[in-house]
Order: structure tokens, then sequence, then C-alpha cells
């Protein structure tokens, strides 16, 4: 990744930017650092499901390195913060030369699928707490946060479920005192107790993070070095 370095822009992003709709040409890839990014596909009627949330374990925009430079998603900030943004030519560039690299973002590619795929059996499979509290424990240990800053809508629609189900699942979880409930975002008090609601998807995701991208993951803050897939701490 130290090929990389020189051409990493950082790049702040805002709560609901969008970095890429459905048939865009991608032309910017993006290796999160601090933000968290919603992958979402798109129905006619303007509804949106989302297959995969991506934070500084992976990156976005990976099929302009890969053969596409097509988007099929909409990516949009889920939490705000930075990234780590690099021109698709270039990187494009860089794996034609590098072996190695085009391995990595090879990893980077399956590892995201992998997280499209038990999304989809979730959805399907697990009720909405189990699945409130696996997209819960996820943002924790993608931020680094006990915090997660996001409205009820925004949950609502991470999940897929209408609004009233979310607050209805939401006050359970107060109640429980697992979580406390703010204006536009939730705090984790007790995380060992979301991880005894969680579905198995949670912890089955987060070997397959370690497994498939292991210790080289991305590249940190100041552009220079790879960290790792961080693993949960519970209280």
């Amino acid at each position: 990744m130290a090929a990389l370095k020189p051409h990493l822009k950082l790049v702040e992003l805002a709560s609901g930017d969008v970095l890429y709709e459905p048939d865009q040409k991608v032309d910017r890839v993006h290796f999160p650092n601090t933000a968290v990014l919603s992958v979402v596909m798109v129905m006619e009627d303007g509804r949106t499901v989302e297959t995969d949330t991506v934070g500084f374990e992976s990156a976005v925009g990976l099929v302009a390195a890969l053969g596409s430079s097509v988007s099929i998603n909409r990516i949009f900030t889920q939490i705000p913060g930075f990234t780590l943004a690099l021109s698709a030519h270039i990187l494009r560039q860089q794996v034609d030369q590098s072996p190695p690299l085009r391995s990595l973002l090879l990893r980077h590619a399956q590892a995201n699928l992998a997280q499209a795929h038990q999304s989809v059996a979730c959805n399907a499979l697990h009720g909405v707490e189990q699945r409130l509290c696996r997209w819960l424990l996820a943002s924790n240990d993608r931020t680094a946060r006990d915090v997660v800053e996001l409205t009820q809508q925004d949950l609502a629609t991470m999940v897929g479920v209408q609004r009233t189900t979310i607050t209805q699942t939401l006050r359970e979880l107060t109640s429980a005192g697992l979580i406390q409930q703010g204006r536009g975002h939730i705090r984790i008090l007790n995380r060992r107790g979301l991880e005894t609601r969680a579905c198995e998807c949670y912890m089955t995701l987060l070997g397959t993070l370690n497994r498939v991208i292991g210790p080289d993951a991305t590249v940190d803050s100041s552009a220079a070095a790879p960290r790792a897939v961080r693993a949960p701490e519970t209280k």
C-alpha cells in the first residue's frame, strides 16, 4: 500500500453524502477511516434495501480497479467522518504493476461480497431485534464509539423495516438497560447484552473479515500503514 500513499487524499464526509449512484461511473475509490458507508440497492419505486455496510475494514469503488467502472448501487455516508480517496485511474495503474496489491483488493472485494450475502440471509431468517443488535455492534466496532449518531428513520432504513417497528424495538432494548436513546443518537450501555441478543451473523461476519482480509486490511489515518480488522471487546 506504500505506493498509494502519495496519491491518497483525506476527504471529510457528512451524513447522507452520496458517493455513487446506480449506473454512475466510479472515478474514485474510498477507503473509510472514521466514516461508515452504506451500500443499498434502489428499487424502481424509490425504496432502498441495504446490502452492505463498509467501514475502516474495507473500501468502496473497488470495481473500478478490478474490471468494471460503473456502480450498481447507491453508496452514501451512514456515519460522518473521513475517508482516504484515490483516483480509480491511478489505482488501476498500480494494480497492473503490483500482483500483491491486486491480491489484497480481491480479498477486500471477497469480504464485501461475503457481507452482502450474509445480509441477505440475515434479513430473510432473523428477527428485527437480532438484526438491530448486530447492526449496533458492527457500528461500535467500526467507529470505536459507544454512541451511534443516527436517527430512528436511518436505523429503519439500515435494518429494512418500518420506523414504528424500530421505535418499538429500541424501546425494548432501552427497557432492558442495553442502550440509551437520545435525539439523533443511540448510546450503547451494555455491549455484552447486545451480543447475547444479536443473531449469529455478527460473529460469523467478524470471523470472515479477519480470515479473508487479515492483518494487512486497511490504510490508517496517516495514510502510511495498514490496520487490522478490529475485534469486539465484551464488557
